[in-house]
C-alpha cells in the first residue's frame, strides 16, 4: 500500500475519532446553550482560525474554487445544523445509529451529483443497512420521534456532502475549500440565529473548555484531514472509515453517559456494522 494512501486512512479515521467524541460534548453542552448559538459559536470561531491558517492562499481563489467552497458549505451546514438540533432530543447513542444510515443513501447522491447508477452491491448494503436503522428505531410508530426526523435528515446531507467533498477536493487546494466551506457554514448560522429566540449561553468553565475542544479539534482539524484523505482514496472508502464514526459515538454514549443499552440498539447498531463491512467486501464477492 503506498504511503500516501496510508497516511489518507489515518487522516481520516482520526478525524473519525475527534467527530465521534463531539456528540458527547455537543450533547452536554446543550444543556445550557443553544445549538444555534452553538453553531456560530462553533463555525465562526472555526472560520477565523483557518483564515489566519491559510491566509495566504486565500488570494488564490477564483469564481470556480468559491463555488464549489460555499457548495460543500451548504450541504455541512445543513448536516451539523440536523445534528446539533437533533441531539437536543435523542441519546447520543440513537443518534450516531441512525446517522451512519448515510451509508443507504450514498449510492442515490452518486446518482443524483456524479450520475452514476447504483450498483448491485450498493442496493443490497442500502437495503441491510435500512433493516439496522428500523431495529434502532423500534417496534413501533410511538418510539419513533422529532429527533429521529432531524438525524434521518442529518444522513441525508451527509451522504450528499461526501460525494460532493470527494469531487472537489481533488479540483481544488484544500486549504482553501476549507476555509470556504467553514465559513458558509458559520455565516448560515448567523442568518438562522437572527430567526430563533432560543439564545441561550450560560458557560461554566467546564462549558468553555468544551466548546475549545469543539471548535479545534472537532471542526478545524477534522475537515483538513478529511479533505486531504479524500484526494487519496475513493468517496466509497471514505465514506466506510467515516462510518465508524457512528459506532464510537455510541460506544461512548453508553460509556460516558450512561445511555441506555437496549437489545434493539445492539441489534440494529451490529446489522449496520456488518453493512459498513459489506459494502466493502461485496462488490469483489459479486466480480468473481
Amino acid at each position: 500500500m503506498k504511503k500516501e494512501k496510508i497516511q489518507a486512512f489515518l487522516a481520516l479515521f482520526t478525524a473519525t475519532f475527534f467527530w465521534a467524541s463531539a456528540y458527547i460534548f455537543v450533547k452536554q453542552l446543550l444543556d445550557n446553550v443553544s445549538p444555534y448559538v452553538m453553531l456560530v459559536v462553533r463555525f465562526g470561531l472555526a472560520s477565523l482560525i483557518l483564515i489566519v491558517i491559510y491566509n495566504k492562499r486565500l488570494l488564490q481563489i477564483n469564481l470556480e474554487m468559491l463555488k464549489a467552497g460555499i457548495i460543500m458549505g451548504v450541504f455541512l451546514f445543513g448536516e451539523f445544523f440536523t445534528f446539533t438540533v437533533g441531539l437536543q432530543y435523542t441519546t447520543t447513542s440513537r443518534s450516531s445509529l441512525i446517522i451512519a444510515s448515510y451509508i443507504i443513501l450514498l449510492p442515490f447522491a452518486y446518482l443524483l451529483i456524479m450520475r452514476k447508477r447504483p450498483s448491485l452491491s450498493d442496493i443490497i448494503v442500502s437495503i441491510i443497512c435500512m433493516i439496522g436503522v428500523f431495529f434502532i428505531l423500534g417496534n413501533d410508530l410511538g418510539s419513533f420521534h422529532l429527533g429521529d426526523i432531524y438525524c434521518i435528515l442529518c444522513a441525508l446531507f451527509y451522504a450528499l456532502y461526501i460525494v460532493i467533498s470527494s469531487k472537489y477536493s481533488r479540483r481544488y487546494d484544500s486549504g482553501i475549500l476549507n476555509v470556504l466551506q467553514v465559513s458558509t457554514t458559520a455565516t448560515l448560522s448567523m442568518v438562522v440565529l437572527l430567526f430563533v429566540k432560543d439564545h441561550r449561553f450560560y458557560v461554566t468553565f467546564r462549558d468553555g473548555f468544551q466548546l475549545i475542544y469543539l471548535i479545534i479539534l472537532c471542526t478545524t482539524l477534522p475537515f483538513f484531514l478529511i479533505l486531504y484523505g479524500m484526494k487519496h482514496v475513493s468517496a466509497t472508502t471514505s465514506g466506510i472509515l467515516l462510518s465508524f464514526e457512528s459506532v464510537m459515538a455510541a460506544f461512548m454514549g453508553i460509556m460516558v453517559l450512561h445511555e441506555p443499552f437496549t437489545l434493539n440498539l445492539f441489534i440494529g447498531g451490529t446489522i449496520i456494522i456488518f453493512s459498513f463491512i459489506l459494502s466493502e467486501l461485496l462488490p469483489k464477492i459479486l466480480k468473481r
